[in-house]
């Protein structure tokens, strides 16, 4: 009984945000005021870890984690937000398995879109070509044989460096790098680094600024999911981490030109969070 309540007050999902982007917020933060919060019609749905597909003066295309409540698991989908309305006006299934899919990074070569997702759960890692006709991923390759999270590729020097964590410490402190000579693999590994705090996972693609490549991590220090840490190399250039009571965290960030998209994490009872936050802190301090 306990239990079951205590997992109705800390219930949480996730809200899709997007932003005029300029790489300053990498270094002063994220204005929430100026963000589009995007409304879900879905009533048993919630969307996370957004990747940007298209964006048009209109309409902004997403591959997320689409999260339904009847299914109880992960899926990839494709969503369609009017920018006139700031609401999701369609949403397509485009991978579905019976383990938990989520974080569906988004690569370009040439015209093709390969889109990798984290499977965690199923033990590997498979990336896919993205079908826009059918709005589906298929031709899965398998790029390695390990429970990886959030992985993360990019090119330096013609070899492809991939960037996770990995089961069974997903949130934890360290960053594993495996190689490649092909983006689609296979991948071995190469190395490990360990952070002075739990913000080894990725969260979101690297970025480019002033020739310097900047890492998007997770803070999980404490609890998942609470803010979005930007390292350029072993130092900290800033981060995004909400100050409001209405939402309590952010674990993706992404860009594609001049827009950027976060999401939210949002408490069903966000008082009571707070609450439980300053007495865990209270106790902490004696």
């Amino acid at each position: 009984m306990l239990k079951r309540l205590k997992e109705k007050l800390l219930h949480y999902t996730w809200t899709l945000a997007y932003f005029n982007y300029n790489p300053n917020v990498l270094s002063e933060g994220l204005d929430f005021t100026s963000i589009h919060i995007v409304k879900n019609p879905y009533k048993k749905k919630w969307f996370a870890d957004p990747f940007i597909l298209i964006n048009t003066n209109d309409f902004l295309t997403l591959l997320v984690e689409e999260f339904d409540s009847e299914i109880k698991r992960g899926r990839i989908a494709q969503i369609l937000i009017d920018k006139n309305r700031d609401e999701i006006v369609s949403c397509d299934i485009i991978l579905d398995l019976p383990t938990h899919l989520s974080f569906p990074a988004i690569y370009r070569v040439g015209k093709r879109v390969i889109v990798h997702p984290e499977n965690s759960a199923s033990g590997a890692s498979y990336m896919y070509i993205y079908d826009e006709k059918e709005k589906s991923l298929i031709n899965p390759v398998k790029v390695i044989d390990e429970p990886v999270t959030d992985a993360v590729i990019i090119k330096i020097d013609n070899v492809y460096r991939m960037y996770a964590t990995r089961l069974p410490d997903p949130n934890g402190k360290i960053l594993k790098s495996y190689v490649s000579a092909n983006l689609m693999g296979p991948y071995v590994p190469c190395s490990e680094e360990r952070y002075q705090h739990c913000q080894a996972r990725m969260a979101g693609l690297f970025i480019e600024n002033n020739k310097n490549i900047i890492r998007p991590a997770q803070d999980c220090d404490g609890s998942y999911g609470k803010a979005v840490v930007f390292y350029d190399g072993y130092s900290i250039l800033g981060e995004i981490r909400s100050n409001s009571i209405k939402y309590a965290g952010i674990h993706t960030f992404n860009t594609l030109g001049k827009i950027g998209v976060i999401d939210l994490k949002r408490y069903d009872y966000p008082l009571f969070v707070m609450f439980k936050d300053l007495i865990k802190r209270f106790l902490l301090r004696k």
